[in-house]
């Protein structure tokens, strides 16, 4: 391991893990290489570079690290100084858009593959799972399979469910098995609203990301759905998108409308603390900002590897930044994953 230069022990101590990291199927390379196609997933060129395109999403450009074994991956980790990846399929494969059977295959092959991963190096990854949430009882039950079978920590989700949201009733059985067995939820968008007002330079991740997530975390909390299962583990990619900065909108809405009150009996920036969020925000500003509303103890380290929308080097990033104090990094870098995910000491 290499370590980065640091001036106090905390830091030096603490494990770095990275809580947003993806893995794209074998499976899904094999089954291009053999027909072209896995269910209904492809590969394109364009200006000489490979694209992914699945359901409503086209991801890319490919690179090298898309198709890394896991001795390549732990290489890579080791050269940046990298403890242990927070493993989840990439999101472009959360198959929400396939018939429930081909969805609960296709989440059935990415978990077994990941659980494999986690099992040739248990000291560098964690698993989470691919759930067919189109059907909250289906996915209830892959979870519990995920975790119980294949020793999952928890799993990924969209943060709109084919246009429904987090609150809605069918997606409840999620949340109840999720409580039972202690998963950590990891929420991450896909394909976020706007249509075609986002088509243009790359909006649909610039804006609609960081929108949809928004959108998710105002579900759960202004659905009811934190006072229902008040256990629950759930971290938000991107920061939480706008949430927090849309928390002093909320508070004043929820005191001069009906509205905001049906399903709680509290403000709604009250609960932001007791959900997770990621530092992947590209600002150091905005990181302590974030800090300060929901504290350093709710902020896990990430990357978006392999994809290009994260830093290269998520732990040399984050320590760049100022205003942080040595036990805040610490928990950063990898303490609070280490918490929350169980993850036993080094």
């Amino acid at each position: 391991m290499v370590p980065f230069p640091s001036p106090h022990p905390f830091v030096e101590m603490s494990m770095r893990i990275d809580v947003h990291t993806h893995y794209i199927p074998q499976a899904f390379w094999q089954s291009i290489a053999a027909s072209g196609a896995w269910y209904g997933a492809t590969v394109s060129q364009a200006n000489g570079r490979e694209f992914v395109t699945s359901g409503p999403r086209r991801a890319g450009p490919v690179t090298a690290e898309w198709r890394f074994t896991a001795e390549e991956r732990i290489k890579q980790m080791d050269e940046l100084g990298i403890d242990m990846h927070v493993v989840s399929t990439g999101p472009m494969f959360f198959n929400y858009h396939l018939p429930v059977p081909e969805a609960q295959g296709t989440c059935r092959i990415i978990n077994e593959e990941i659980a494999a991963l986690v099992r040739f190096a248990p000291a560098r990854f964690v698993g989470l799972a691919a759930l067919p949430a189109q059907d909250g009882v289906a996915a209830a039950e892959e979870l519990h399979y995920a975790m119980t079978a294949l020793g999952l920590k928890g799993a990924e989700l969209n943060c709109n469910v084919m246009g429904k949201n987090w609150d809605d009733p069918t997606l409840l059985p999620i949340f109840e098995t999720a409580e039972r067995l202690g998963a950590f939820l990891f929420f991450h968008p896909n394909d976020p609203p706007g249509g075609d007002r986002l088509a243009k330079y790359y909006l649909g991740n610039l804006v609609g990301f960081p929108v949809d997530t928004t959108i998710a975390v105002a579900s759960v909390i202004m659905g009811g759905v934190l006072d229902r299962f008040s256990k629950l583990k759930l971290c938000f990619a991107h920061g939480g998108g706008y949430a927090c900065w849309a928390a002093g909108r909320w508070d004043h809405g929820y005191t001069v409308r009906p509205e905001p009150k049906v399903n709680i009996q509290r403000l709604p920036s009250t609960y932001l603390r007791g959900l997770f969020y990621d530092t992947l925000v590209h600002n150091h500003d905005t990181l302590r900002f974030l800090a300060d509303i929901v504290t350093p103890d709710n902020i896990f380290l990430a990357s978006d590897w392999p994809f290009d929308m994260g830093p290269a080097n998520p732990a040399e990033w984050f320590l760049a930044g100022a205003g942080f104090s040595p036990a805040e990094q610490a928990k950063i870098l990898g303490d609070n994953a280490q918490r929350v995910l169980e993850i036993p000491a080094r």
